[in-house]
């Protein structure tokens, strides 16, 4: 593929991926912020006095504090936490449950059985787990062993609790982080249709857990880490002690997306001894499972008393192997599975990746006589060919040749072999010929299914593949020297590739099969096709599959399936890398303005210490125990809760403002162009520079930016200067009734669409604030009492440049006054729908504009620049 045809899939997906996603969800969704809170409890319900320090970590912005329940003040049968949501009573259908970890100790399924999670609304119980129904799916790397324990509700709750049903020791070491709860058909859908999609970046997490008789210490998962690193090269080690016996697991789970039932997916492995490969006793022992939010989904053996199933190769000349399963249901997390039994050792084994992918990922790679990439034949004569035997003897023959070459890919050529003991002589062979001359690296060989079950590897050894240049022999491969062998890939078949990279240009290809020394029966091999994969860069990556020739195709750091060699963006952060919050076409991870409210992203992190999820600091600690409203502050239009969206507290110009928010809802326009970086190019010196022409707004010069400062103006409230004072329950000048079904950071109590990101119609203005005493006359200005901002009055632009005209809008005629600072009538008129203040004559700087009408006096604050 090249890279001109790969951008334009890669354009294709990405509009898909933003139609599919606008209105999606991010899976396990933190319940946190105001009007959450989280208390001890016990066999009697709410316990405060029996928990020694802090819940708050539980339910703050951070999902990286916790709360230890080694703190309890015993750990009797029954001690737990709850978790509640004042906000909000969550429907029926929805996943809920905590994430927890143990430090270094194994989930196992005894310390499951021992964990209960109930749900409750208005305080009476709903429903409760059971053994059955608790589910687990370890997450998170690194030293600790974090995990999801899950829950699908079938009744509303507005409160979850986590239980411990008896005491064992290693509840004392759990510490809990957050609690959770999510829609799960909201959850996006990957459905790239890119082949060896690694599952993997931002949002993917690696696990390990261990049956009740196997509690091996994480040491025997030597860099997990690596697992999910988006490096194809790079690999965590299982190693398991001789003797040691039980079911050991290690995955990975996907928290931002699921993938679609019908693909194919798995891990590749290398073990320590290839011999082990070919091994049904090996592969007996080896299971791969696919979950979704904790279910159970699918899980295939990799032996199936068929023979061997589903093992592909993957890189020309090395033991990797694919181990893979056909999903039959959507999933979310995969798991490889070992089971260590008596009478057998894995020994070490390498896990590289996970990895998902269309089941039609197959290179059009063969030769055949038409209708495919590889046009050829099959090259008869005694030499290349062999015949079908003499008077039915049992002789080395070839039966059906021609079959190897035709189009259709499941018919296939006979080859038999006599016993050793009788003809260890003869052979049977056949050889193919291209059209054209393949050059150096093309991996050459033929696909072979062995009738009956497949005995270990010495089915190799009877096998080799010769390369030709015309009569000119090139290459020779065997099992002892160069033979790669691997794809096991049709349920309930024993079909498998062998064959070997070309170290020089060629154009046949040659598989004979001996009878062997240890074989006492004739045996049959049959031939489906030959093939030929072109890997002109040398990467170990067909053609038909490398996504950009030169560069390194196993980097994918943030996992989307497209090389970071052939795709602008590789960021790896807690943003999504599956949601478009903002619809405009770039992934939250990839995006610098995830919400486009016009302030980056980077200067939203506002401790500045590189992850997005935890800045979400609305309220007073002093007021509100915990802080926030649950929209980190890159999703978040309203970031401080003072009623005034971020984009008109951002410093970007009134004028610019009305060019890229035609319906002020705080969102800049869809059709305004974002480069690639998701930044407005209208707000940056150059198209994707990343840099602003505007310098972030901070009227007061203080530590906050407006955005983030209730008092913009360092003494008045923002919330009360756009007449909302009768929001501010708490008497702290921010909205604490937190309601927000949109997520969009918006509070129901001034959203003016609870559906859509943004709310139409928002203030323009922080200082729309009424004047109580006013003339025409020289007066001075007060604002002691506000009234609710008027709809149908409004002045524009603000601010305002020297020389522009100043806009009234009104419903009803009326008559304006035009204040200095200082209190003194520099203007008065009256006005209609079409009034305008010539501003020319005016020195910059701030006034007060008083508007009366027969129904209402309105006074707004208003810059001239």
């Amino acid at each position: 593929m090249t890279r001109k045809l790969f951008e334009k899939l890669a354009a294709m997906l990405m509009t898909l991926m933003m139609s599919a996603v606008l209105f999606a969800q991010l899976g396990y969704e933190p319940i946190r912020g105001m009007g959450v809170e989280a208390k001890p409890v016990n066999n009697s319900g709410i316990c405060l006095a029996c928990y020694n320090g802090s819940m708050n970590p539980v339910v703050d912005a951070s999902l990286d504090n916790s709360v230890s329940m080694g703190n309890f003040a015993s750990l009797l049968s029954g001690n737990g936490i709850s978790v509640k949501n004042k906000n909000t009573t969550y429907p029926a259908g929805y996943i809920t449950g905590f994430n927890v970890d143990l430090g270094t100790s194994f989930i196992t399924v005894d310390l499951l059985s021992s964990l209960r999670i109930s749900t409750y609304k208005n305080g009476v119980l709903q429903e409760t787990t059971t053994s059955s129904t608790l589910l687990s799916v370890p997450a998170f790397g690194g030293s600790k062993n974090r995990i999801f324990l899950h829950f699908k509700t079938s009744k509303e709750f507005d409160e979850v609790r986590l239980y411990q049903t008896n005491v064992l020791s290693v509840f004392s070491a759990m510490n809990v982080y957050y609690a959770f709860a999510f829609d799960p058909t909201e959850v996006p859908t990957d459905n790239n249709g890119i082949c060896d999609d690694i599952i993997a970046g931002s949002g993917v997490d690696g696990n390990v857990s261990g049956s009740s008789s196997f509690l091996a210490p994480l040491s025997y998962v030597q860099n997990k880490e690596r697992i999910g690193d988006g490096n194809k090269n790079s690999y965590g080690s299982i190693v398991l002690p001789i003797g040691l016996l039980g079911s050991y697991s290690i995955g990975v789970l996907d928290k931002n997306q699921v993938y679609p039932a019908g693909n194919r997916t798995g891990f590749v492995i290398e073990p320590d001894d290839q011999g082990k490969l070919l091994s049904a006793e090996f592969l007996k022992n080896i299971t791969i499972e696919t979950y979704l939010f904790g279910q159970l989904q699918d899980s295939k053996q990799l032996s199936d008393g068929g023979g061997l199933i589903n093992i592909k190769v993957l890189g020309y000349g090395s033991g990797k192997q694919k181990v893979t399963l056909t999903s039959t249901k959507p999933f979310n997390e995969v798991r490889l599975k070992i089971t260590q039994t008596l009478g057998f050792n894995l020994g070490a084994m390498k896990v590289y990746y996970a990895f998902e992918e269309p089941v039609s990922c197959d290179c059009d790679d063969k030769i055949q006589t038409s209708g495919s990439a590889v046009p050829g034949n099959l090259v008869t004569g005694a030499a290349w060919t062999s015949g079908p035997g003499f008077l039915g003897l049992i002789l080395a023959k070839m039966i059906n040749p021609e079959a190897i070459v035709d189009n259709n890919p499941s018919n296939y050529a006979t080859a038999t072999v006599p016993a050793a003991s009788i003809f260890s002589l003869f052979s049977a062979f056949a050889t193919v010929s291209s059209n054209s001359v393949l050059p150096v690296n093309t991996m050459a060989g033929f696909t072979v299914e062995k009738a009956g079950n497949l005995l270990g590897v010495s089915v190799l050894e009877n096998i080799t593949v010769t390369l030709y240049n015309g009569n000119t022999l090139t290459d020779t491969f065997t099992s002892s020297g160069s033979l790669i062998s691997g794809n096991f890939f049709t349920t309930n078949s024993n079909k498998f590739y062998v064959g070997g990279k070309a170290t020089k240009p060629f154009n046949r290809i040659k598989i004979t099969f001996n009878s062997g020394t240890a074989i006492r029966i004739p045996q049959n091999y049959y031939i489906y096709n030959a093939f030929a994969s072109r890997d002109d860069d040398n990467d170990g990556v067909p053609n038909c599959f490398d996504q950009c020739q030169g560069g390194d195709d196993s980097i994918d750091h943030n996992g989307n399936g497209i090389p970071d060699c052939a795709e602008g963006c590789t960021a790896v952060n807690d943003k999504s890398p599956a949601l478009d919050t903002d619809g405009d076409g770039i992934v939250d991870a990839c995006d610098l303005d995830s919400d486009n409210d016009g302030i980056p992203d980077a200067v939203e992190d506002f401790d500045n210490n590189g992850k997005f999820q935890d800045d979400d600091n609305e309220g007073d600690i002093l007021l509100t125990p915990v802080l926030g409203d649950s929209v980190p502050n890159y999703l978040d239009l309203d970031s401080d809760n003072d009623g005034i969206l971020d984009l008109f507290e951002s410093g970007i110009p009134t004028s610019v403002i009305n060019q890229i928010d035609a319906d002020r809802n705080g969102v800049i326009d869809a059709n305004v162009p974002v480069g690639k970086n998701g930044i407005a190019d209208i707000l940056e010196t150059s198209p994707d520079s990343g840099v602003l022409k505007y310098p972030i707004k901070n009227t007061d010069g203080d530590d906050k930016p407006d955005f983030l400062d209730i008092t913009s103006n360092g003494s008045d409230p923002d919330l009360y200067q756009i007449g909302k004072a009768n929001l501010d329950t708490l008497g702290g000048g921010f909205i604490s009734t937190i309601n927000d079904k949109d997520k969009d950071g918006i509070q129901a109590v001034v959203d003016t669409d609870l559906v859509k990101r943004g709310s139409p119609g928002s203030p323009l203005s922080p200082y729309a604030s009424l004047l109580k005493n006013a003339s025409n006359t020289s007066a001075k200005i007060t604002t002691a009492e506000i009234t609710e901002a008027a709809n149908d009055v409004k002045v524009y632009p603000n601010p305002v440049k020297a020389g522009e005209i100043l806009s009234i809008t009104s419903a009803e005629e009326g008559t304006y006054a035009l204040f200095s600072a200082q209190g003194q009538v520099v203007k008065t008129g009256k006005f209609n729908a079409g009034t305008g203040i010539d501003t020319s004559s005016l020195p910059t700087g701030l006034y007060m504009i008083k508007i009366e009408t027969k129904s209402k006096i309105k006074s707004y604050k208003v810059i001239v620049k």
